[in-house]
């Protein structure tokens, strides 16, 4: 017993771990088990907000202004089955990803440049707080008019509309950049390239991330009212067409269609790619409950 004891102390007397005990198991449990709360969380959610379109809908006598959730749901299901999602819902994310790219390749320089140079920020702030006040509806309105129905207009509506919240969000973020790291490839007599790639970014990536989910979010804002001002076809095309025949139930589930692919790109894409590049990144969540 007293060996026993003595194992367990370990050298010097001091309490160690015993090493028959198998922890390996259980911390992998433990995530398991938080991963899969997190789902069943999120799952829920969905599931309130369906509950709580129900019952407003019971409180409607005419089912055609606020139709029921299956009824809806199964407008979905005729969408995808005639083949229409693939066409319209492939036009629209093209504009989408197009117009966000646009605004990616200026804001991310543009917003580290604020951030590192004050005389750069001092000229450059005016320009973008103003493009931040300016509703999407009327960058929309603006390059229709001036470049028609074309593609442009809508790669150039998204563009305009989404960089100025990009370019803030990295502004800031470099505004935060450790300045010990800074000073430190100073140093170490590190390049301007090696700076950029090794030093800022790394610590931009949370920030970049939080600016695609916003970007994108309001890309697809910005681009159902370009199409719906005169193209033909796109996801925002069909939901104005659906206005126009005063269907509820066709705008809602056209709607739908779009943000079951926006959650896919949350949740598939963009949730994995964060979790992919911040791995390094210690975890403390010591305040969080």
């Amino acid at each position: 017993m007293a060996k026993q004891e003595e194992l367990a102390l370990g050298p010097g007397g001091v309490a160690t771990p015993d090493v028959d005990t198998p922890r390996g198991p259980r911390k992998t449990a433990s995530v398991f088990t938080e991963a899969g709360w997190d789902v069943a969380l999120r799952v829920g959610s969905i599931f309130a907000l369906v509950l709580a379109w129900w019952v407003m809908s019971l409180f409607y006598a005419n089912a055609a202004l606020v139709p029921r959730p299956w009824e809806t749901f199964a407008e979905v299901g005729v969408i995808i089955k005639s083949g229409e999602l693939y066409h319209h819902m492939g036009n629209t994310l093209w504009r989408v990803f197009v117009g966000f790219g646009l605004a990616m390749v200026v804001s991310t320089p543009l917003g580290i440049i604020m951030g590192s140079f004050r005389n750069q920020e001092s000229f450059f702030e005016p320009p973008v707080i103003l493009g931040l006040t300016m509703p999407g509806l009327i960058w929309a309105l603006l390059m229709i008019m001036v470049f028609g129905i074309k593609e442009i207009s809508a790669y150039l509506a998204v563009a305009v509309t989404i960089s100025p919240m990009l370019t803030i969000s990295i502004w800031q973020g470099t505004k935060s950049i450790d300045k010990d790291l800074i000073d430190m490839s100073t140093a170490f007599h590190a390049s301007v390239m090696s700076k950029l790639v090794d030093v800022i970014l790394p610590q931009l990536v949370s920030h970049i991330l939080a600016a695609i989910r916003y970007g994108l979010g309001l890309a697809w804002k910005v681009i159902v009212l370009v199409e719906g001002f005169g193209f033909s076809n796109g996801v925002g095309y069909q939901v104005m067409h659906q206005f126009d025949l005063f269907s509820v139930k066709g705008v809602l589930a056209w709607a739908i269609t779009f943000l079951i692919v926006m959650i896919f790109l949350e949740f598939g894409v963009v949730g994995v790619l964060e979790r992919s590049v911040t791995r390094w990144r210690p975890r403390v969540e010591a305040w969080r409950r």
